[in-house]
């Protein structure tokens, strides 16, 4: 972030966001709603801020993972944000019977992993799948599923071979990969989905 743009700072009394001018920091401000002191000097240090799309009524909100000691509600629809799936470094488990909550509802882009066990292109496309949960948490999150486990999302998005990339967004299927992308190529393939 340049040093002369403004930071948004949510209070910790009341929860309300303020926004605060680069060259007040070092100076006392005060929230706009409860006048409670904001910490200005730690801004740029602790704010990280996200987007996810509310579950309920699919509205981005931006949110900010420092700082939250009750949980942040959507702007439209006032439901909670589940900003837990702002920490997840790992692929998911996905199944016939998570899918609708898991992936439907996921607040972020959603790519789903089709594997086999017994498939070796799947073992050596794991690693990279991993590493790109890791390296893109907090933006999208990544889920596996096992079509030998789960043949009703298998035959419900036509998957004939693994490994496949099925690609959600707002509860919708994106786009379906088959293939053995490498990371560089799936990172380039979700970055058209990042908020």
């Amino acid at each position: 972030m340049p040093d002369n743009a403004d930071d948004i700072i949510l209070c910790s009394q009341c929860g309300a966001k303020n926004r605060i001018a680069a060259n007040k920091a070092g100076s006392i401000a005060k929230c706009g709603r409860c006048h409670a002191p904001l910490p200005v000097d730690q801004a740029k240090s602790t704010a990280t801020t996200h987007i996810l799309r509310c579950s309920q009524c699919g509205t981005k909100n931006r949110v900010q993972l420092s700082g939250h000691a009750n949980h942040p509600k959507c702007g439209k629809c006032k439901a909670d944000l589940r900003i837990e799936d702002l920490r997840i470094a790992e692929a998911i488990l996905v199944s016939d019977s998570n899918f609708p909550e898991t992936v439907m509802k996921s607040p972020l882009p959603m790519l789903v992993y089709a594997m086999s066990p017994s498939c070796p292109s799947c073992s050596l496309v794991s690693p990279q799948v991993e590493a790109l949960a890791r390296e893109l948490r907090g933006r999208i999150r990544v889920g596996k599923l096992n079509v030998q486990l789960n043949p009703l999302l298998a035959s419900r998005f036509n998957i004939l071979g693994v490994p496949t990339f099925l690609i959600f967004d707002r509860g919708e299927l994106q786009e379906s990969l088959p293939g053995t992308p490498d990371r560089r190529q799936l990172t380039q393939i979700m970055s058209k989905y990042l908020y």
